[in-house]
Formats: C-alpha cells, sequence, structure tokens
C-alpha cells in the first residue's frame, strides 16, 4: 500500500508543480491541461481555464505527488491549512537543502530547521503557494 498527495490550486498548479520538481530533484509526469481531456456530460472548462493543468504526476527519489488546478465551479478550493506534508530526508544536509529551497518566498516560517527531541533536524513552514510542509531528518 501506498499513499500519495494529491494537492489542488486555484489556477498557478503549474508554477506549484515546476517549484515542487525542482526542489525535490523530480520531473513532471502526465501532465495534462484541461482542454486536452475529452468531453464529459454535465462537465464543462470554462475556456480560460483550457491551458490550466487538469492532472500532473511529480516524481521524484523517494516519492511522488500530483498536483490539479480546480475550476470555478469546483467546490473545493485551496488554502484551508487543513493538511502538512511530510518529507522526511536521507541526510542532514538534504533537509537543510530542500528547507532552504522551499522557504524562498515562503508565506510563513512556523519552526526554523533545528534539532529537536525527536530528529537531528526539523523545520516547518507554509510554502509560497500555501502548502504546509514539515522537513526532518531523523536517524
Amino acid at each position: 500500500m501506498k499513499i500519495t498527495s494529491y494537492l489542488t490550486f486555484n489556477g498557478n498548479a503549474e508554477e506549484a508543480a515546476n517549484f515542487y520538481a525542482e526542489v525535490l530533484g523530480g520531473k513532471l509526469q502526465y501532465l495534462t491541461r484541461f482542454n486536452e481531456f475529452p468531453p464529459m456530460s454535465g462537465w464543462e472548462v470554462p475556456a480560460e481555464y483550457g491551458n490550466k493543468i487538469g492532472h500532473c504526476c511529480i516524481v521524484f527519489p523517494g516519492g511522488g505527488m500530483s498536483v490539479a488546478d480546480t475550476l470555478p465551479t469546483d467546490p473545493r478550493n485551496f488554502g484551508n491549512g487543513g493538511c502538512m506534508l511530510t518529507l522526511s530526508t536521507d541526510s542532514v544536509a538534504d533537509a537543510e537543502s530542500i528547507f532552504e529551497k522551499l522557504s524562498s518566498g515562503a508565506q510563513k516560517i512556523n519552526c526554523q530547521m533545528q534539532e529537536v527531541f525527536y530528529a537531528k533536524r526539523y523545520g516547518e513552514l507554509v510554502d509560497r503557494f500555501g502548502v504546509q510542509w514539515a522537513v526532518m531528518y531523523h536517524e
């Protein structure tokens, strides 16, 4: 069994996907735009959303995640702060490097990268897209 995250954005999924792929050393796969979807009954995509991401996977060493944009008619929205992604790294250096990159333009640093009783390195932030992250390395 494997659990992966699926983040929905309000129009900036492509920018977020490219940022996360760069930070995590990954690549985009299966990027499909709304205008590439087959017609579906009862589901209309506004013309201005045709080039937005309908589905995209980001594959990186040790895992992956998916992203998409929401449509204006979709009751789901982004930014309620109801979840946090936790990234466990392979080394102190990886934890510090990834935390620093995710911190670029961050909305808030909740906990600076530091040693804590449960991890050699731990930091928490809300990135520039409003996604909450915990980055850690523990032996």
